[in-house]
This record gives structure tokens, sequence and C-alpha cells, in this order.
């Protein structure tokens, strides 16, 4: 089992709050209305350079069951 951040409530392995500038980051979280009334959750501010965003994208979608894309 992995273990669970504190701060961020992710897996270890995926936890970025040593790494991230807290000042200067800002991650945003949004829900997005999509076709035909589908909803879609949208995660920008990550830095392609501080994280393997195709890396993320595959463990956010193995842990939720959900489908997924990474993009720049």
């Amino acid at each position: 089992m992995a273990v669970i951040c504190n701060t961020c409530g992710l897996p270890e392995d995926l936890c970025a709050c040593g790494e991230l500038a807290k000042d200067s980051t800002k991650i945003i979280i949004r829900l997005e209305t999509r076709r035909f009334k589908k909803k879609g959750t949208m995660i920008e501010g990550l830095d392609p350079k501080l994280n393997n965003l195709e890396t993320v994208a595959k463990e956010l979608k193995n842990k939720y069951a959900c489908g997924g894309t990474a993009k720049e």
C-alpha cells in the first residue's frame, strides 16, 4: 500500500510538495462541461520540467479508473 502525503493527500511517489515552490507555482483543478453534458476535470499548472506529465497521467488513470491525456 502506498504511503500518503499529509500535505497534499497524494501518494508519496506522486507527491511534489518538496519540489514545488508554493509562492511561484499555482496548480488549478477545474471541472469543465464537455460535449453532450459530460464532465471533465482539468489540471493546469504542473511544470513539465519538474514532473513527467505522462507518468503522472498514467498513475492518475490507474488509480481512479478513468481516461485522460497529458498535454503541455
